[in-house]
This record gives structure tokens, C-alpha cells and sequence, in this order.
């Protein structure tokens, strides 16, 4: 595949500073609100939910950083890069081992999570904003091209996830009472976050 050309790849890495600041923004603010709720209502998945935001938050920062660097220097750094990747790669590992583990006690000690009307309707909120959020860094990402830029979409993507398991274990836990539906969703979850945080190291 053919690198862009400099003209290109400036306007690439500026349309990723874009979607980095919006990210970040959104994150910080919807992450900080769904652990809160999350921790109000005993929801593991909104818990996890909230964590993934607030690290694609820390990576979407760290993007800022490379990316502010990059239009100014008028070349990528290598090394920011590399540091960006790290940042993401640790956000999605370090999410997916807590939520694993936080599931596994969850299910043994049989504990249920009380449905929260304002985590439901963060969830749908955010399902719809990081799915374009996710689409927009996958899209821009080979453009760029950077690698920290996919696997932050990827984190997004993860959060997108979460909003949606959050969304459809609320409904069939007040409906069919299946209390290990939240902690065993979130388990999946996040051995999904552990699996894309190796992909990502691996390229």
C-alpha cells in the first residue's frame, strides 16, 4: 500500500486530532458519570463500562499530544507513537483483566445489579456516539497512518460494546430475572479487550 502524500497525511493526522479531542471529551465526561451510576446501582457492566471510557479517554490524550506534535514538527514522531500505543494497548489489558476478575467473583458470590434509569439511558447515548467515534479513528487511522489511532478505535469499540450488553441485560434481567447476565456479559467483554490489546501489539 502506497504512504500518502505529505498534503494527505497532514490533513489526516489533523482530522484525527479532531476525533481524539471529541473522544476525549466524551469519555471523560460519560466515563466519570457511568462508574459513578454504576457503583450507585451494583452494576459490574456499567462499572466496566465507565473504566473502558476513561481509559480511551487516556489514550484519546495521548493521541492529542502526538498528533499536536506531529502538525507542528510537520512529520509523526515514531516515539510518541509508540508511547500512544503503549497508553491504549494498557488501557484495553488493564480494563479486561479487572472485569474478568470482578466477573468471576461476581458469579460465584451470585450477586445481582439493581437496573439504574440514568445509567440506561447513558448506555444508549453512548452506544450511538462511539460507534461513530470508532468508525471515524478506524477509518482515519490507515490515513495517518497510525497505529495507536486503530486500537484507540478499537477501545472504542469496546465501549460501544459494553453500552450495548448494559442496554440488553438491563431488559432481560427485570424481565427474565437472570441475575448472571450482567457479570457474564462483562466477562466476555472483557476478554475481548485483553485479545485486541495483544492484536494491537502485534500489529
Amino acid at each position: 500500500m502506497p504512504r500518502p502524500s505529505h498534503e494527505h497525511e497532514q490533513e489526516a493526522i489533523r482530522r484525527g486530532l479532531r476525533v481524539s479531542t471529541a473522544s476525549a471529551a466524551w469519555t471523560l465526561l460519560s466515563g466519570g458519570s457511568s462508574i459513578a451510576a454504576g457503583v450507585l446501582s451494583g452494576s459490574l457492566v456499567l462499572v466496566a463500562f465507565g473504566a473502558v471510557g476513561l481509559m480511551d479517554a487516556l489514550g484519546s490524550f495521548s493521541l492529542i499530544v502526538h498528533f499536536r506534535h506531529a502538525l507542528r514538527q510537520q512529520n509523526l514522531s515514531e516515539r510518541k507513537e509508540i508511547w500512544a500505543l503503549r497508553l491504549v494497548r494498557f488501557g484495553m489489558a488493564a480494563v479486561g483483566a479487572g472485569t474478568l476478575g470482578d466477573s468471576a467473583f461476581r458469579l460465584s458470590s451470585h450477586s445481582t445489579a439493581n437496573s439504574s434509569p440514568f445509567g440506561v439511558m447513558l448506555a444508549g447515548v453512548s452506544l450511538l456516539v462511539l460507534i461513530l467515534l470508532a468508525s471515524a479513528k478506524l477509518r482515519i487511522a490507515p490515513r495517518v497512518p497510525s497505529r495507536a489511532l486503530r486500537a484507540d478505535g478499537w477501545l472504542s469499540g469496546i465501549g460501544a460494546l459494553l453500552a450495548g450488553v448494559t442496554l440488553i441485560g438491563s431488559g432481560l434481567q427485570a424481565t427474565l430475572g437472570w441475575w448472571w447476565l450482567d457479570s457474564t456479559a462483562a466477562a466476555v467483554v472483557g476478554a475481548t479487550a485483553l485479545g485486541l490489546s495483544f492484536a494491537a501489539g502485534r500489529g
